[in-house]
């Protein structure tokens, strides 16, 4: 299979991924005239072209899911064969960050160097439906059995994937058994990588008036919300992290590299909890505001991002934060509020699957990611399909600068990925 797999992505998946990076199809909140230029279009016509071309012999059905000023979805059912079929459920999306500066060779300008594709969409996210249906050929290959698959690709994802789940109800699947989103980061290439969490973010106003000294009255507020000496936050925020949660990231955390300026005076000494402080507790940044003021201004406005567990209820948090902060000189304005993901323990069964997948491919166990970053659409996928097990995967290494100039994807670690794939996809025990 391994050799199957490689050939396969050197002289099918590379050339026409390559063809995905040339097509520049911002999302649209980056591209106000993406219905204009038909961009999105064209790399979503790409995607299925391709698909039609490698899945002839496989039984399918290919829809076009259309909704009123979004981008199209795509939407493939697999017909499985396994005696006892389940139903998995695939996520990716087509759509792309803007391009930015700094690109060695050009984010439309694809680049094969040291076995990376180099190129925008690559990695985030236009080679998740290559690895899907390249998982499906390779089992159609050598004659084994795989369960019932969709795969949905999206074309607004790093817009705030609006319609997602009203395309996925298009579909009147009654039963989800496993849930496979791969949009999310590793921490290396050394072994089957899975997100079990990821923080929830609100973005708020905070706006003071009538004050001799709003400058002051400000600084009142935000240490109600954190303290300006230890950077702790409001205990209204904290939640209990589950146990099994915990035992995740004090396994893993010794193969996580933690980051920080020069500058930076750290919250805390211990690395585990560095980890845990970063996967699990809120957090506070400034974002805007307070510019061209001075010492005149009787108001003033800051713009503030704040991570939440993720347990935490961001409805919840909201309603905490303007209760916490409204006084008669302040009032809260709540821009967006979105909720976080804590994914349930998987069944041990699925466990085992993912274990024994991530030692056939990589030689090492797999291991369990808590993410401090946010992807707000998750936690309404799951909440979709509560009891179906959910597993969030990714090619997003820290070097594969996701979002920024020479974004790659490591084609060795993507192979692997496939080979994983192939083994939950047949695997009777998910």
């Amino acid at each position: 299979m391994r050799h199957f797999i490689k050939q396969f992505s050197e002289q099918s998946i590379v050339p026409s991924l390559s063809n995905f990076i040339r097509i520049p199809n911002l999302s649209p909140q980056f591209d106000n005239q993406w219905q204009q230029n038909k961009l999105l279009e064209e790399a979503c016509n790409h995607i299925i072209k391709w698909i039609e071309n490698e899945t002839i012999e496989i039984q399918k059905e290919i829809q076009i899911l259309q909704i009123p000023n979004s981008p199209n979805c795509i939407s493939i059912k697999i017909f499985g064969n396994q005696k006892q079929n389940k139903t998995i459920l695939c996520y990716g999306h087509y759509d792309k960050q803007p391009h930015f500066f700094g690109w060695k060779y050009g984010p439309t300008t694809p680049i094969i160097e040291n076995n990376r594709l180099y190129g925008r969409g690559s990695a985030d996210d236009g080679c998740v439906p290559y690895a899907i249906i390249a998982a499906i050929k390779t089992l159609k290959e050598f004659k084994q059995n795989y369960h019932d698959c969709y795969l949905i690709v999206e074309g607004e994802e790093e817009s705030g994937s609006h319609q997602l789940i009203q395309y996925i109800k298009m579909l009147n699947i009654s039963k989800i058994d496993l849930m496979i989103a791969i949009d999310s980061g590793i921490v290396d290439y050394d072994r089957l990588w899975i997100t079990n969490s990821m923080r929830g973010a609100i973005t708020f106003d905070i706006k003071v008036f009538q004050t001799i000294n709003p400058f002051q009255y400000l600084r009142i507020l935000l240490n109600k919300l954190e303290d300006s000496l230890t950077g702790e936050v409001n205990s209204q925020f904290q939640t209990i992290i589950p146990k099994s949660s915990l035992d995740e990231c004090q396994t893993t955390a010794q193969l996580v590299p933690l980051e920080f300026a020069m500058t930076c005076e750290k919250m805390e000494s211990d690395h585990v909890q560095q980890y845990i402080n970063r996967a699990w507790k809120p957090s506070v940044s400034y974002i805007g505001g307070l510019e061209d003021l001075n010492q005149d201004n009787d108001e003033l406005t800051i713009r503030i991002s704040m991570r939440l567990p993720p347990n935490k209820d961001a409805q919840e948090a909201s309603q905490q934060l303007v209760q916490l902060l409204t006084t008669q000189w302040s009032q809260v304005e709540i821009i967006q509020a979105k909720t976080g993901l804590a994914v349930n323990s998987f069944s041990k069964e699925l466990k085992n699957v993912l274990n024994e997948a991530s030692i056939e491919y990589f030689g090492n166990e797999m291991r369990m990611f808590h993410e401090g970053a946010s992807i707000p659409f998750l936690n309404s996928l799951y909440q979709l399909y509560p009891e179906s097990e959910f597993l969030i995967l990714g090619v997003l290494a820290p070097d594969s600068n996701a979002h920024g100039p020479n974004e790659n994807l490591n084609i060795e670690y993507f192979n692997k990925l496939i080979g994983c794939l192939t083994y939950i996809f047949t695997s009777q025990n998910i």
